[in-house]
């Protein structure tokens, strides 16, 4: 219970650590140069077993974003509570590949059924809406869900 105070504590530096930018001309732009959030809410299909996944994530440049995460698991009779930090490279950007399609590496780094482990893996997302999209990550594990940025 500790460990997830600890982590929790971490929640404002993610998400009240960074203003915003201003372009050369001190003006506020905010197609280009606003971070955003991002609230994931996904099923864990494999992996650990089956469970949900949500997760908090802000973006600190075009190309790097860090989040915190639950995933809770229904494993036979036992419920498993997972909570880590999570950390996204957005290599699409770097690549040019088109706007709509974001293609990620991340790694989620915490506690794992009171293990404290990493797991790598690989994620796609696209929108729907201008607030809405779909994300699917596979890795050590897989998750498929939706998420709202803001």
């Amino acid at each position: 219970m500790r460990k997830l105070v600890i982590l929790l504590l971490l929640v404002p530096i993610v998400s009240f650590g960074q203003s915003d930018t201003n372009d050369s001309r001190n003006e506020i732009t905010f197609e280009e140069d606003t971070k955003e959030n991002k609230l994931s809410l996904g099923w864990a299909y494999y992996g650990r077993g089956d469970g949900f996944s949500f997760v908090y994530d802000r973006e600190f440049s075009s190309f790097f974003s860090a989040g915190i995460g639950l995933e809770e698991y229904f494993i036979e009779d036992e419920i498993e509570l997972s909570y880590f930090l999570v950390t996204d490279f957005h290599f699409s950007r770097l690549l040019k590949i088109p706007n709509p399609i974001d293609l990620y590496q991340g790694a989620e780094i915490g506690f794992f059924d009171n293990n404290f482990e990493i797991h790598y893996y690989f994620g796609i997302s696209t929108p729907i809406t201008k607030k809405i999209g779909v994300f699917t990550e596979i890795g050590s594990r897989g998750v498929l869900g939706l998420y709202y940025s803001f």
